[in-house]
């Protein structure tokens, strides 16, 4: 097991130990694999640097020790999430995935077939011919094509599709490779970033290194998540993609 990083505890967290306590939790997934347990602490200085090792979205709103700051996004160590291979260990019983599962594929696969021909935008999905599906549809995302659209840029088509009463966003994750985690953060304190602390040569890959991942951020839609099969409900969203699409020269 490797040493804990500096980062992720001060040099006092020994003489701290009777601050924290622990919990196990659960969060939403499909199928759930739980959060490996809850830190609660009354010293802000554990609880932002436990945040800064196990977690990233939080981090945006919570850290603000200068020297956790710069690396807001990404975890120092690991997520805090428990992967569902390990938790399949559990010897107890495991549910299978619940019936709503199947009610999800049909609000989904609803919500695609209405847009289904619509220019700029792909259905991020199995072909209907393969017999597999998305299961359960976490984080549905769907393929925007700009250049079928005149090159309308992804934030205007955005905002107007949110202006219609739709819902979308960016959805893809920032390239990893750019991050400061893995440029400049030395985690273990060895005197150069950890990304290259025992390498032989200088492996980080700079701005315009790896092209395909720094422009996946413009070609990648959030979509809503319907859960049950409401087709009133959600033909009032494909109606706004389908408008925007269709008008989108007059955005540009």
């Amino acid at each position: 097991m490797s040493p804990t990083p500096r980062f992720a505890l001060p040099a006092t967290a020994h003489r701290r130990h009777r601050r924290r306590r622990c919990h196990v939790a659960h969060v939403r997934k499909v199928p759930p694999a739980g959060e490996a347990g809850i830190l609660c602490t009354d010293d802000r200085e554990i609880y932002e640097r436990a945040l800064a090792f196990g977690h990233y979205e939080r981090t945006q709103q919570d850290l603000t020790l200068p020297d956790l700051t710069p690396y807001v996004g990404l975890p120092l160590g690991a997520t805090s999430t428990a992967s569902t291979r390990p938790a399949r260990l559990w010897p107890g019983p495991v549910a299978p995935l619940p019936p709503t599962d199947a009610e999800i594929q049909r609000a989904m696969n609803h919500f695609w077939d209405g847009l289904e021909g619509v220019p700029g935008l792909r259905a991020h999905r199995p072909p209907k011919s393969s017999g597999s599906t998305m299961g359960g549809w976490y984080n549905p995302l769907g393929h925007y094509l700009p250049e079928e659209l005149g090159g309308l840029p992804i934030d205007r088509f955005i905002q107007a599709v949110n202006a219609e009463g739709g819902r979308t966003w960016r959805a893809a994750s920032s390239p990893l490779h750019l991050h400061p985690v893995f440029n400049t953060a030395d985690i273990y304190h060895d005197g150069r970033p950890t990304r290259i602390a025992f390498a032989e040569r200088d492996v980080r890959q700079p701005a315009g290194s790896l092209p395909v991942s720094e422009g996946l951020a413009e070609r990648c839609l959030g979509v809503p998540w319907f859960k049950h099969l409401r087709p009133e409900q959600i033909d009032q969203y494909v109606a706004a993609f389908r408008k925007v699409a269709y008008q989108a020269r007059k955005l540009l």
